[in-house]
């Protein structure tokens, strides 16, 4: 098996971690502040994907040349 890029697995865990926590507290509790602050880790794990994801893609085109 090929090694993950831990940016992958940062990106991954963090963005099923948060939806799951903001699921629970939209359930919990009707507060707009609990919301926002959770609208704002989607962009930096989302960020931390997209780089794992290039740099695993990379990797796997320049093993195959």
């Amino acid at each position: 098996m090929k090694k993950i890029n831990p940016f992958f697995i940062i990106g991954t865990l963090g963005m099923l971690l948060t939806s799951m926590l903001h699921i629970l507290m939209a359930a919990i509790t009707s507060e707009e502040a609990a919301s926002a602050s959770f609208w704002m880790l989607y962009p930096g794990f989302l960020a931390f994907l997209i780089l794992g994801t290039v740099i695993m893609a990379k990797r796997e085109r320049l093993s195959k040349e």
